[in-house]
C-alpha cells in the first residue's frame, strides 16, 4: 500500500510540474509576437522616424514593443 501511495505522490507532482512549465512557454509566445499590422506600423514608423509621435497616435503598437521584438524605434 505504501508504494502505491509514493507513486501516485510521485505521478502528482510530476503532471503539476508538467502543467507550470507548459504555461510559462504559452505566456512567452503569446508576449513576443506582433500582428502583421504591428510590424508594419513599426518598420513604417523607423523608416520615418516618427516612432516617438505617429506610433503614440495610432495606437496600435507600443514603441517599447517594437523595440524589444524587432528592434526597430530603439
Amino acid at each position: 500500500m505504501k508504494k502505491f501511495a509514493l507513486i501516485l505522490l510521485v505521478l502528482i507532482i510530476f503532471l503539476s510540474a508538467c502543467q507550470k512549465v507548459s504555461e510559462t512557454k504559452s505566456e512567452k509566445k503569446v508576449t513576443n509576437q506582433l500582428s502583421d499590422m504591428q510590424v508594419t506600423a513599426c518598420n513604417t514608423a523607423d523608416e520615418a522616424k516618427t516612432c516617438d509621435t505617429r506610433l503614440a497616435e495610432l495606437g496600435i503598437v507600443l514603441k517599447g514593443d517594437c523595440c524589444r521584438v524587432l528592434g526597430k524605434c530603439c
